[in-house]
């Protein structure tokens, strides 16, 4: 599947499902995971995170909310 996006707009669409900037307390990554330390997991829109085309799943662990990224995504 080719992606339509570039990583800025899929950055920009994510953050604003996380509900936004000010949600995020600390954002760490790998090759393929994006992993958030959130103020509030209500304002987490997952359906639309994961309904992005670039987005594989996401999950909450430890804390952490985690964004799986396609292999070559970002």
């Amino acid at each position: 599947m080719e992606m339509s996006k570039n990583y800025k707009e899929i950055g920009k669409e994510i953050l604003k499902n996380i509900g936004g900037k000010e949600n995020v307390i600390s954002a760490a990554h790998c090759a393929t995971r994006l992993r958030l330390v959130l103020k509030d997991d209500k304002n987490v829109n997952v359906k639309e995170i994961e309904s992005m085309a670039e987005v594989k799943g996401s999950f909450n662990t430890s804390g952490q909310f985690q964004i799986i990224l396609g292999s070559g995504c970002c």
